[in-house]
């Protein structure tokens, strides 16, 4: 889908159309009568092609419900919001790092966590933060294995798992010993092998926006308009992935919080993210315990320092909040009994659930 010309929701069921021609003035429609009759004025002047492009946007931004199936397991997205557990197996994590990085401690945090009412347990064996190093195949291999496989020991089949890498190596081999789903920071763009291994596999990958690297992504970081910046990446990776032989359906898009952005660019994520919806897959958002969550509470409450990882629950869950609101599906978090308590209210009142 070429992106030209592009939808943007406004308020509810209104939105702006712009055009590829610049000097063409954007168009606000309200209904769909509206925007056929939008379509049907580019199509008598010849613009077949973005004619074609703004109505699939149309008819993506208007599916609410996607399902995830992977080797018979299902996830219904849009009848409640899904939770993705954290599972960190690193000595370095900025919020938990060391805490389950033994293998009994990490089953027991799975388990704790399923409990709690996580739909996935998302395990990575890398440090992701600013500044992190990277590590090498083998040791990420030799992290987060052994914890896959006794997960899937002693704790069965009949929940989801991904496996948090860039790397084509891991994703394969976590695959093989019962991940579901790789998830994937660099939205397919650091390892040209890795599209190759979701095709294999033909599992669900979650496409991440990232600016940089996790070394340098924190520096210098610009943008002309964050949201159509990270559409754009996303658009082309998943195009990549297409070409690859992926399945439309495999496809689940992350914003990438944290991951080149500054605080301002966060929000901006939050606050437009219903701009996502034109790509037409389900949105995974991950905002838990990030620093511009601290950032903001520091500056605006005046805090003498910023709250830590663990101490920034509540302004996560606000934003949280927002996200949802505005079209997330997924939310990854470290807190998974209090975002599963928050989120059955929210959907409750969404009216996703019964009471």
């Amino acid at each position: 889908m070429n992106l030209p010309a592009y939808i943007v929701p406004q308020d509810v069921e209104v939105f702006k159309i712009y055009f590829s021609n610049p000097f063409q003035e954007p168009v606000v429609v309200r209904d769909e009568d509206e925007f056929k009759d939008v379509i049907s004025s580019l199509k008598e002047i010849g613009l077949i092609e973005e004619a074609k492009s703004l109505t699939q946007q149309w008819v993506n931004i208007h599916k609410k419900r996607f399902k995830i199936n992977y080797k018979g397991k299902f996830l219904n997205l849009g009848e409640k919001t899904a939770i993705m557990g954290i599972l960190n197996i690193t000595p370095d994590s900025f919020s938990d790092g060391g805490e389950y990085f033994r293998i009994e401690k990490a089953v027991e945090r799975a388990a704790q966590m399923l409990e709690d009412g996580a739909d996935i347990i998302d395990i990575g064996g890398e440090s992701t933060r600013p500044g992190a190093k990277p590590v090498s195949v083998e040791e990420e291999l030799e992290r987060v294995i052994p914890v896959i496989k006794e997960i899937r020991k002693e704790l069965g089949d009949n929940f989801f798992i991904s496996i948090d890498t860039y790397k084509s190596k891991v994703a394969k081999a976590a695959l093989e010993e019962g991940a579901d789903i790789v998830n994937d920071i660099s939205g397919l763009s650091f390892d040209i092998e890795m599209a190759d291994v979701i095709k294999e596999f033909d599992c669900p990958v979650i496409v991440n926006h990232i600016k940089g690297t996790p070394q340098n992504m924190q520096k210098n970081v610009y943008y002309d308009d964050v949201v159509r910046e990270i559409i754009e990446f996303l658009n082309q990776q998943i195009t990549i992935g297409l070409e690859k032989g992926i399945r439309k359906d495999r496809f689940i898009v992350d914003p990438g919080i944290g991951f080149g952005k500054n605080v301002e660019h966060n929000i901006e994520i939050i606050k437009r993210l219903k701009e996502f919806r034109i790509l037409g897959f389900p949105i995974l958002i991950g905002i838990s315990r990030k620093s511009f969550i601290g950032k903001v509470l520091k500056n605006l409450i005046g805090m003498e320092e910023e709250p830590s990882p663990k101490n920034r629950l509540y302004g996560g869950l606000a934003a949280t909040a927002m996200a949802v609101l505005n079209g997330a599906h997924i939310v990854r978090t470290h807190d998974v009994k209090q975002t599963n308590e928050f989120l059955t209210m929210l959907d409750t009142i969404r009216g996703y659930r019964l009471v």
